[in-house]
């Protein structure tokens, strides 16, 4: 019978054979694969307004980019390519002269329209010809009053249009107001005024009808004033120097 020593210096025991595969699973980390993703900046544009898909998380060996509308790269239009050795942009059939493919994959939309709004993919082509794809997806809404919802907008509207009708009808009732009054004083200047009667006050036009005298006239009629008085004058003095 052998000892206990012999049979553990000799024999293989299962620990140990954990031990050392967790040592080499402590030192050895196999290389990690990161998957690149899309992101539109802003998630939500309106139109007229420009929006980049950024394309995050891109490896340095890259050396083609190619991007195409739709889920998928497979069977979707493109729009461009971007060949890093060259550095040159390629349109595809998608192409519509408003998009732009830059060296870190990232493609900016220019005066975006609703028409735009859609997933975009981007298929990327490493040293070692291998082929990756990500999608993002592109929002867009109509160019509305900033930080108000559609029914605030048209609330607003309809208050304002009430306002201004408002606004409006007081304006008629006043014009025809006015209008009303001058034609009232109108009719009072055109009427002619009541001829006056005997015992009621005396009338606008003057019961005296005789004609003035003219100026020759007064003028001789205070000559013979004059004279008449200068006569009456003369008999007083004669009479005095009489009686003298």
């Amino acid at each position: 019978m052998g000892s206990p020593s012999a049979a553990s210096h000799g024999g293989h025991r299962p620990w140990q054979g954990l031990l050392i595969t967790a040592s080499l699973l402590t030192f050895w980390d196999p290389p990690s694969t990161v998957q690149f993703t899309i992101e539109a900046l802003p998630s939500s544009a309106a139109e007229g307004k420009d929006v980049l898909l950024l394309a995050c998380n891109i490896s340095e060996t890259i050396q083609a980019y190619y991007w195409h509308k739709g889920k998928t790269a497979e069977g979707s239009p493109l729009i461009a390519g971007y060949i890093t050795d060259i550095q040159a942009n390629i349109p595809g059939a998608a192409y519509s002269g408003r998009e732009t493919v830059y060296p870190n994959g990232s493609l900016l939309f220019q005066n975006i329209t609703l028409e735009d709004a859609g997933s975009y993919t981007l298929r990327t082509i490493n040293a070692s010809y291998d082929s990756d794809q990500a999608t993002g997806q592109l929002h867009v809404h109509q160019n509305n009053v900033p930080g108000l919802p559609v029914g605030a907008v048209a609330g607003i509207v309809t208050g304002v249009l009430v306002g201004v009708a408002l606004v409006a009808a007081l304006v008629c009732l006043l014009l025809l107001s006015r209008t009303g009054r001058t034609s009232i004083q109108r009719d009072l200047r055109e009427q002619p005024p009541p001829a006056s009667t005997p015992g009621h006050g005396p009338s606008h036009r003057s019961t005296f009808s005789a004609p003035l005298p003219s100026t020759r006239t007064a003028s001789r009629i205070y000559e013979e004033l004059l004279y008449s008085d200068a006569n009456i004058y003369c008999q007083i003095d004669h009479k005095a120097d009489v009686v003298s």
